[in-house]
């Protein structure tokens, strides 16, 4: 309070020494002539940079902001703003202000912001602000002040608010406070008694004199956010903060701290801890942390004490944090931690040790740590990790980045089985054993970029729950030691394969025919970047298996030529780039099949030619990158999709003759976006005045008269078609005849499609086989439908499903005629089996009654045709419904699998017409 009383003094003081120069002035201003700009518009003044002395008074009245900054002001007095009662905002920073009288605002009912940063003030008036209700924001950094001002009343009885400003405090709605970078040298219990009634979002302190914080000196600080960076503080007492529960955020970065003070929570009742939830005490000098250093800190969820000296903790540091949540240790020196270091902080998730100085990482640190999912070992200098079981059971997320470990193996993860990522990135030299996963079975996501070499013997084939894997720029070539890498890996959706240095004889076992990416039914995402695929015409079979894929990236890869179906069965693809390849001609069909594809990048190629019917069935293409090419011409007729929204064409030698004018007509008249313009221009085998113009410069009509050769066809072309129109009618049903038998033989009939579908049946699928087969039904088919189809719910597997209690037979035709469909398992055994041709022979009776193809047979094994029964070739001579199974060939099991989930889908109605 003494300060306070000091303060005033001085101000009155100033004030008389001031006076008689005040009235001067003050009379002065009136009469000034200004060269302020106002703007009437927005009601604003703008007086800045005008070297004026004082504040000029002779402006228009109804001014809601007001801006006189950057100039020789020293003084404001109490009638320097009388005339401007609407200010909301009043600017008045970069001057050379010392002086404020004490009922300078009092006038400016409405004020919300006030800017008094860059000046000379070293005190301020008591009760300055008190009538300015509405204030928000208080601007004070840069100056000289030495405390907390009272600006807003010290009447420290005032606990109501005044509607129209009489008596009320002036800082109910203040939301900042900057008094940073000024001379504040200490901060004593009863400096912020005058801003009990204020609420700040921001309290800025930053870059004083500050060396001390005594006990509770913040307890009639409602604020938010509290910032105390930049100062001498050589011990931070946890005790300063008692009796506060505004303060939410508090940062002391930057200060000097070299301990922690704890408070003794024995001897003070618990409604007085701090109501803290975030505390940042990064970049300063602690060594070490005490016991129950921040004990009474009960809200506290995150504690930043990155970019200290820490080079050791104990067992029971952080204790008494029941809140903690995420501690960050970040850039120390931490080389060994002692058991169970964070086992008090119960509720502890996410853990910082990156850029410290481990060397050997023990597992045993995190003992009791239950609640621990996140830990970041970030450029840690990690040689080891001890093979030693984690107890950190739900330990989600492990970073180990820019370490040096040597070696990954089963043993390194033991006990993390609730682990889900897992990033190894830039860990050289680092040897993965085979089965280095075995012991996380959860994982979804695995980075292990920048490797120095890594082979891969089916480490992931069995990481059913794997979704995210990554092994991009891998320092030397990618070993594959088997295409059955991701065999039952059915879950991953991105792959990052990009710059491993792969071939294209690694995409596909050319013995076998087998793709490396067998298996990967759910990928959306696949980078094959920065690779060398020289001979990728040759791998026509790679993405066979991709149906769902979204995205294929092959930037940068020496392509040279593409086969026509590479792309066939990727139905799904919205995305495919290309660029930045040797590509010179794409096959016209080499897009046909890509209905879903909505960015396509062709750029930075070398394409001479666009076949006319390239973009024939890509109805859904939206983005077309074609620049840096060799494309000369668009040839006339050429197919554009309707869908376009942005082609980039430039950077092309583009002829601009007559042959070009109707791509030309197309620009200018076509609602798809053209991108850089400037850059698409016409090549010097252009028409002379058009070289090196943009190709928009090309207007047809000024250069391309009637083509004669043009007229002369199409009338040609009339007469022809006129003459061929009258022959066709004359025998018009010779033709039809022919026509029809031709229908028949090239494409066949209609299907007719039975309405009912399996859930209107009372047995969705009926199998039947030898008692000796059932192991088939058991090891592949019942895995199958529970994988694949469980929407089938009522199947009959055998005759140990048959309606108990009726006759065999009835049983057997009863299942039979309520089934959707019929499977039958046909081996040598089964064709001698007298019973099992009995039940065919009814179950093709029922077929031909209903004339439904609902009959389904699957051969377990090669049958010699003499060996086949007559009825079984004629019916497979007719409508030819069988699979046959495949043992030791995972492809062509994947290809049995989808031809019976089609054969699934419908009953086709059977046509016994044969032309003639």
């Amino acid at each position: 309070m003494m300060a306070v009383y000091a303060h005033a003094i001085s101000f009155v003081v100033l004030c008389g020494f001031t006076l008689l120069y005040g009235v001067v002035m003050d009379h002065t201003s009136i009469t000034l002539n200004h060269t302020c700009s106002e703007n009437s518009s927005d009601h604003s003044a703008n007086c800045s940079y005008r070297g004026l002395t004082s504040v000029p008074r002779n402006l228009s009245h109804d001014l809601r902001s007001f801006y006189v900054s950057h100039n020789n002001i020293s003084m404001l007095l109490d009638k320097s703003f009388v005339n401007y009662k609407q200010l909301k905002t009043l600017d008045a920073s970069y001057n050379s202000i010392y002086l404020i009288e004490n009922e300078t605002f009092h006038a400016l009912l409405l004020l919300k912001v006030l800017r008094l940063h860059r000046n000379s003030i070293n005190v301020l008036p008591i009760s300055l602000l008190e009538k300015n209700v509405h204030l928000s924001s208080i601007i004070l950094h840069h100056n000289i002040l030495e405390g907390i001002p009272h600006i807003v009343g010290n009447n420290l009885q005032t606990t109501q608010f005044a509607e129209d400003g009489e008596n009320a405090c002036g800082c109910k709605n203040m939301s900042r406070f900057d008094l940073s970078f000024n001379k504040v040298g200490s901060l004593e219990q009863g400096d912020f008694v005058a801003l009990r009634n204020c609420s700040f979002d921001r309290f800025n302190l930053n870059n004083n004199d500050i060396k001390s914080l005594s006990r509770a000196v913040f307890t009639d600080l409602q604020a938010v956010h509290l910032l105390i960076n930049y100062i001498s503080l050589a011990e931070f007492y946890a005790d300063s903060f008692l009796g506060n529960k505004a303060i939410v955020k508090v940062t002391i970065i930057c200060s000097g701290i070299r301990s922690i003070v704890p408070m003794n929570t024995s001897e003070m009742p618990r409604d007085l801890f701090p109501g803290i939830t975030k505390l940042y005490l990064s970049r300063n000098e602690l060594i070490t942390i005490p016991k129950y250093a921040l004990d009474g800190f009960e809200k506290l969820q995150l504690l930043d004490i990155s970019s200290n000296r820490l080079s050791s903790l104990q067992n029971e540091s952080f204790c008494g944090l029941k809140s903690l949540v995420n501690l960050d240790l970040s850039a120390n020196k931490i080389k060994s931690l002692p058991r169970g270091s964070f086992a008090c902080a119960e509720k502890l998730e996410i853990i910082n040790l990156s850029r410290n100085d481990i060397a050997v990482l023990d597992p045993r640190w995190f003992d009791g740590s239950h609640s621990l999912s996140t830990l970041a070992f970030y450029q840690s200098n990690i040689h080891e990790i001890k093979t030693i079981p984690w107890n950190s059971t739900n330990l989600q997320t492990l970073n180990l980045i820019s370490n040096k470990l040597n070696s990954v193996t089963k043993n390194t993860f033991v006990g993390l089985k609730n682990l889900k990522f897992l990033d190894i990135s830039m860990n050289n030299p680092l040897e993965i054993s085979v089965d280095a996963f075995e012991e996380t079975i959860s994982l979804k996501k695995i980075i292990m970029q920048n490797l120095s070499k890594f082979t891969m013997t089916g480490s992931f084939r069995n990481m059913h729950q794997l979704v995210f894997l990554d092994m991009s720029y891998l320092r030397s070539r990618l070993e594959i030691t088997s295409c059955g890498q991701f065999s039952h890996t059915s879950a991953l959706r991105t792959l990052n394969l990009s710059k491993t240095n792969i071939k294209a004889e690694d995409l596909v076992q050319f013995k076998s025919n087998r793709s490396l990416f067998s298996g990967l039914v759910s990928l959306y995402t696949l980078k094959l970047q920065h690779n060398l695929f020289d001979d990728f015409h040759q791998v026509a079979n790679a993405f066979t298996t991709l149906w769902n894929l979204r995205e294929l990236d092959l930037f940068e890869c020496r392509i040279q030529q593409i086969n026509s179906g590479i792309f066939g069965n990727l139905t799904s693809l919205t995305y495919l780039s290309l660029a930045a390849n040797h590509i010179r001609i794409i096959p016209e069909k080499a897009f046909q099949d890509l209905q879903n594809l909505r960015v396509l990048k062709l750029n930075s190629n070398s394409i001479t030619v666009i076949e006319k019917q390239l973009f024939s069935r890509t109805h859904s293409l939206q983005n077309l990158y074609l620049q840096d090419n060799q494309i000369s011409t668009i040839e006339p007729f050429t197919l554009i999709p309707q869908s376009l929204k942005v082609l980039i064409i430039a950077k092309n030698p583009f002829t601009c003759t007559c042959q070009l004018a109707w791509f030309s007509k197309w620009l200018d008249k076509g609602n798809t976006k053209i991108d850089l313009r400037n850059e698409t221009r016409c090549s010097s085998t252009s028409f002379k005045l058009l070289r090196d113009q943009t190709i928009w410069s090309f207007h047809p009509k000024d250069y391309c008269g009637v083509n004669i050769y043009l007229i002369v066809g199409v009338s040609l072309a009339i007469v022809t078609v006129f003459s061929l129109s009258v022959l066709a009618y004359q025998k018009r049903w010779w033709l039809n005849h022919k026509l029809f038998l031709l229908k028949l033989a090239i494409i066949g009939y209609e299907e007719i499609i039975e309405n009912q579908g399996p859930e209107d049946y009372e047995y969705q699928l009926n199998l039947m086989f030898r008692e000796e087969d059932e192991w088939w039904t058991n090891d592949c088919m019942k895995p199958f439908l529970q994988g694949r189809m469980p929407h089938l719910e009522h199947v009959v597997f055998g005759d140990n499903d048959l309606h108990p209690g009726s006759f065999y037979l009835n049983a057997i035709y009863d299942v039979i005629e309520n089934s959707y469909k019929t499977v039958l398992l046909l081996n040598n055994e089964s064709v001698e089996d007298t019973w099992f041709m009995t039940k065919l022979r009814m179950a093709v009776e029922h077929m031909n009654d209903t004339k439904l193809e609902k009959i389904i047979l699957i051969f377990l094994e090669d049958i010699d045709d003499d060996h086949l029964p007559y009825l079984v070739r004629l019916l497979l001579s007719r409508n030819k419904p069988y699979l046959l199974w495949v043992d030791d060939d995972e492809d062509g099991q994947e290809l049995f699998w989808a031809k019976f989930e089609k054969s699934m889908r419908t009953n086709r109605e059977m046509n016994n017409v044969i032309p003639v």
